[in-house]
């Protein structure tokens, strides 16, 4: 199978999805093609894809194979260059992404989510949920600025993610208080006296846009300069709190009425080594395993994930 790792090319994200460790058995039997620099946000030289049996190509080369396999989700342009029929490998978040949908079947690109990639269990093969929250509690913490050990957090949720970040917080010892459904139905009570307010819980598809948990006008609730984090980033419209909308690496928060708000659309890429690593250990074998048995014969786990919209 001809494969094409891509260089991720959103501002500021530095992570490559497979590092040439990982990739080198799977090079072996394939033909792999890795965008020229594709490592080089966490010091990986081309060579070293080199030395593994990579070959080095520009951009357009590595969207013309059988599979392209990449982090974040494509868009427009980058599905255009791909030839109909083939796979694409990443994270695509299609519930709450119609717009996605709607281009993988006009482009006819057959779309493998990795964050659907489950075992046995029911959990995710190919996530850093609980970092996504530490990373993310930690980047609240420097936008409120102050003594982290004097920081009253008021946590929606317990879920990994959240988990994620009240673990961190803990490590600081700010003052924490986890919220359930209960407390989400008076959350005018919650809200006076908290310093950041943690988003950590997944919005039912029902519920979104027509459903907030904090509304515009509790904003006046909060003291200036509170923190707004949320950890899940929905789509527009689609978060608990309504004026959030998601934010990037390179434009990471904004302030609604002297409340700042947050919802990174990548969280872990505020640690690209590390994350990096994480992924790229978790997807080899789950790659190796789609070119070794080809799109027509994979496991229940992995077709489970497979998304062939036309």
């Amino acid at each position: 199978m001809d494969i094409g790792i891509v260089r991720e090319n959103r501002p500021n994200e530095r992570r490559v999805i497979l590092r040439p460790t990982e990739l080198k058995e799977i090079a072996l039997k394939h033909t792999v093609y890795v965008e020229k620099s594709a490592g080089e946000g966490i010091e990986i030289k081309d060579s070293d894809y080199e030395q593994v049996g990579a070959k080095i190509v520009e951009r357009k080369q590595v969207y013309s194979g059988s599979l392209v396999v990449r982090l974040k989700e494509p868009k427009e342009d980058e599905l255009s260059m791909m030839k109909p029929g083939s796979a694409i490998m990443s994270m695509m978040h299609l519930p709450g992404n119609p717009n996605l949908r709607s281009l993988l079947k006009k482009y006819r690109i057959i779309a493998i989510a990795m964050e659907e990639i489950k075992d046995p269990f029911g959990r995710r093969m190919i996530e850093a949920v609980h970092q996504a929250g530490y990373l993310g509690m930690e980047k609240g913490f420097q936008l409120w600025g102050g003594d982290p050990s004097k920081c009253v957090i008021k946590v929606m949720g317990y879920g990994n993610i959240a988990c994620g970040a009240i673990q961190c917080a803990a490590r600081k010892f700010a003052r924490i208080e986890v919220l359930n459904k209960k407390d989400f139905r008076n959350m005018r009570k919650h809200i006076p006296g908290t310093d950041i307010l943690v988003n950590g819980i997944n919005w039912p598809m029902e519920k979104r846009g027509k459903e907030f948990i904090i509304t515009r006008d509790m904003l006046k609730l909060f003291t200036k300069g509170a923190v707004l984090l949320d950890l899940i980033s929905n789509p527009p419209g689609q978060s608990p709190i309504e004026t959030m909308h998601p934010t990037t690496l390179d434009n990471i928060s904004y302030v609604v009425d002297g409340v700042i708000h947050t919802s990174c659309w990548a969280w872990p890429g505020l640690d690209p080594v590390n994350i990096s690593r994480r992924y790229s250990m978790q997807v080899a074998p789950i790659l190796k395993e789609i070119a070794d048995k080809g799109l027509n014969s994979l496991p229940q786990y992995i077709s489970q994930a497979v998304h062939k919209e036309f």
